[in-house]
């Protein structure tokens, strides 16, 4: 079975990966972004059961002070919330074939809690970019600030707005 795991920070919460990728979007000349959020993603395949996903995401994923986190299986999801009405979803994941060395540390840490049913653990990045900007200044904030090309690929779409 695969499990998606999302650890984002709390709304109260300064989150400083966003914050700096919105100082480095504005050092772009971007204008129009109000706000950025990071959110961590873990794919984790095994035979696991909710019970063990929760335990992964509150025991090792996430800090129960500033983070909140949610994932979601074959009919079972618990989401984090994005309420994000005009913006960017953008994700960014390793090519095929590029080692995810968090990903393997991620396995191993997994085991130690006692889960020894993992078969892979693969992350990657989402960013949710808040504001009114067009694809093209999308498509530059990858490239430029992102995404490294040799070994990421990403994907993104528009959330809300018009």
């Amino acid at each position: 079975m695969v499990w998606v795991v999302e650890v984002g920070y709390k709304k109260d919460v300064t989150d400083p990966v966003g914050f700096l990728t919105k100082k480095e979007i504005d050092d772009l000349g971007i204008h129009g972004v109000k706000e950025v959020k990071s959110i961590s993603t873990y794919t984790i395949t095994g035979e696991l059961g909710e019970e063990d996903v929760r335990k992964i995401g509150e025991e090792l994923l996430s800090d129960n002070q500033i983070q909140v986190f949610g994932y979601r299986g074959v009919n079972v999801s618990k989401g984090l919330e994005h309420d994000v009405s005009d913006g960017w979803l953008v994700e960014v994941g390793f090519k095929p074939g590029v080692m995810d060395a968090v990903g393997q540390s991620t396995s191993k840490a997994i085991e130690i809690l006692g889960i020894d049913s993992v078969d892979k653990v693969k992350t990657g990045n989402k960013f949710l970019i808040v504001g009114n900007i067009s694809e093209d200044d999308v498509r530059k904030i990858c490239k430029r600030l992102l995404v490294n090309n040799l070994i990421q690929g990403y994907r993104y779409q528009k959330i809300g707005g018009d």
